[in-house]
């Protein structure tokens, strides 16, 4: 499954990089920005390759080269969990995490018209974890430690409970935020310009819904102490997810086809428009196109002219 995803990411990257060097001509990207998504798809990426390395070196000792030592592969586990190269591939995974929700929180900002409640919450989760982060990989590097197992489950738990419940607050406040807005913007475009903004499957990309589904089924295996193998195996798709979605949002982005500032304020002024005219309080004056959301707002030598020259939207 492992390398089934890095595949699937290792496509999306090299569909990301072509993009951006070879096929961004008419595109809505500034050069920084591209420059932005280049770097940080590339860090990902060397993220992801790492991780994957790391594995497939772990597995081919324990299961090849010292499967027949003294204790098998029990013993080659406890003696190596704590390894340099094992230690280094637990970093870049909790490096693609913050990584990933970094780009989330970014996304969450942009989505809600860059206002800055709606990240207050999601930011504390975010450093939060970060600090809980730091500190489960210092205990998980000591000798015979690792993230599955012992006293770290105890300091891994409220980490992964964190990150994962950060991944969920943000899937819900995306997925409830576009929504409201993809009504606006399949009026605004038609329905069949606008499927690329409001179909379920771009919803899903947008909110990382994947990865905090993956997210939760993991953190409930680790937090009751089930085998290695099954907590383990979710971790791993968990790990790779941490990385797709965050890949995928990217590709979408730099493609034009992800939810951006220009079409997410023409949502919102419709949006906005909508709920004042529903409210009886708008007052359009044709003769000079000024739009007034109350009617103590008009200037007199509008309001002399109200009776025969202007038109309440209700």
């Amino acid at each position: 499954m492992s390398a089934i995803l890095y595949g699937a990411d290792l496509v999306m990257y090299f569909m990301t990089m072509h993009t951006l060097f070879y096929d961004h001509d008419g595109d809505d990207n500034t050069p920084r920005s591209r420059r932005f998504f280049v770097i940080y798809s590339t860090a990902l990426f060397l993220l992801l390759t790492i991780n994957i390395s790391v594995n497939s070196i772990w597995g081919e000792r324990m299961w090849i080269t010292f499967r027949d030592g003294p204790g098998g592969v029990p013993a080659y586990i406890m003696a190596e969990v704590s390894v340099w190269y094992q230690t280094m591939g637990s970093t870049s995974v909790v490096a693609m995490v913050l990584l990933g929700d970094a780009l989330m929180l970014y996304r969450l900002f942009i989505i809600y018209g860059s206002r800055y409640w709606a990240i207050a919450l999601p930011i504390l989760i975010y450093f939060a974890a970060f600090s809980l982060a730091i500190l489960e990989l210092v205990l998980a590097a000591n000798p015979g430690r690792d993230f599955f197992q012992g006293k770290n489950i105890n300091f891994g738990t409220p980490y992964f409970s964190l990150v994962i419940a950060l991944n969920l607050v943000i899937t819900i406040l995306i997925c409830t935020r576009l929504t409201k807005l993809s009504k606006m913007v399949s009026r605004n475009l038609g329905s069949d310009s606008a499927r690329t903004y409001t179909s379920i499957v771009s919803m899903l990309i947008e909110s990382a819904a994947p990865y905090s589904l993956v997210g939760i089924l993991f953190l409930i295996f680790y937090a009751a102490g089930s085998t290695t193998a099954i907590s383990s195996a979710f971790g791993q798709v968990w790990a790779k997810l941490a990385c797709i979605s965050p890949q995928l949002i990217t590709l979408r982005v730099v493609t034009g086809r992800a939810w951006g500032k220009e079409i997410i304020t023409q949502a919102q002024s419709s949006l906005d428009f909508g709920t004042c005219s529903t409210s009886g309080a708008v007052v359009v004056n044709p003769g000079d196109g000024h739009i007034f959301t109350h009617a103590s707002s008009i200037p007199e030598e509008a309001s002399g002219k109200r009776n025969s020259s202007t038109r309440s939207l209700v």
